[in-house]
This record gives C-alpha cells, structure tokens and sequence, in this order.
C-alpha cells in the first residue's frame, strides 16, 4: 500500500509538472511593450486682460455702514471677486445689525466706472460713488434698506485695503 501511495504522489508530480513546463521548444521571452506616451493637455486659450480686469474695484474695501434714523451703525466690509462688462460680482458683510453680522453675494450689482449700484435679497440697496481720501480709493454714499414696516436711510463709506 505504502508503494501505491509513493507512486501515486510521483505520478502526480510529474504530471503537474508536465503541465507547468511549455511544450515543444522554449522560446525567448517577448520583448516588453514601450510605455504609454502620455496624453499632453489640451491647449489653453489665452486670456485677454480686459480693462474692467485692471480696475480699482477689484478687491477689498472696509469701513463703515449707518442707519442715521435708528441710530445703528457697524463695520462693513466689501469683496469685489469680479467684473464682467458692467456687472459686478461680489458680496458684503455687515457687522452689527439688529439681526447679527450678515453675509450676502450681490443680488445686482453694476459699475459704470464712477458709480457702484448694488442690490441685495434683503432689499438692502446702494449706490456708491468712487472716490478718492488722502490718496486712497474710497466708495461713499447712501444705503436703503426697505422692509414690511418702513424704509431706513443710511450710508456706506469703505476704503480700498
């Protein structure tokens, strides 16, 4: 029996090994396949700078916004991201309000390369005269902020930072 079982462990390996080896004559291993070339990114059309890229607007501008009526006022701070044509992108934070510090994009908002006209959700709305304080940009003028129960006046004065 013991012959049996050291034959049939024989037999199998020979027959495994018979299938693991290639048949006929070797061959030279394949010669490997060059690397990918890789893909080169589509090609960038080139940005014109527009003038309304190189305008003063462009940035930051931080001061100060009153309701004269109430008596309110508080730290504001403009960002101006962008200008398409006339239109302006961008968005303002007023600290101090009845409601808190508030954060809201421009609704509308324009540039006619002397006035700033914006438009909020809130119905908060201004128009903004660029001008000039001891050599630095300055947008000055009033603000409306109308509501259910009245219409408030005020202003927004911000300096380029």
């Amino acid at each position: 029996m013991k012959r049996i079982v050291a034959l049939s462990g024989l037999a199998a390996t020979l027959l495994l090994g018979a299938c693991a080896s290639p048949s006929g004559p070797s061959s030279a291993p394949a010669a490997p396949t060059p690397p990918a070339t890789p893909a080169s990114p589509a090609p960038v059309a080139p940005v014109s700078a527009a003038p309304s890229s190189q305008s003063p607007l462009l940035g930051t501008w931080e001061g100060k916004w009153t309701v004269d009526s109430m008596g309110y006022e508080g730290r504001a701070i403009l960002e101006i991201t962008g200008l398409e044509g006339n239109r302006v992108v961008g968005r303002a934070t007023m600290y101090d309000t009845p409601y808190g510090d508030l954060t809201e994009a421009f609704e509308q908002a324009s540039f006619d390369g002397q006035k700033l006209d914006v438009k909020h959700k809130t119905n908060a709305a201004y128009t903004l005269t660029l001008g000039d304080k001891d050599g630095k940009p300055r947008l000055n003028g009033p603000l409306t902020y109308n509501t259910d129960t009245g219409s408030y006046t005020g202003r927004l004065r911000v300096d380029k930072k």
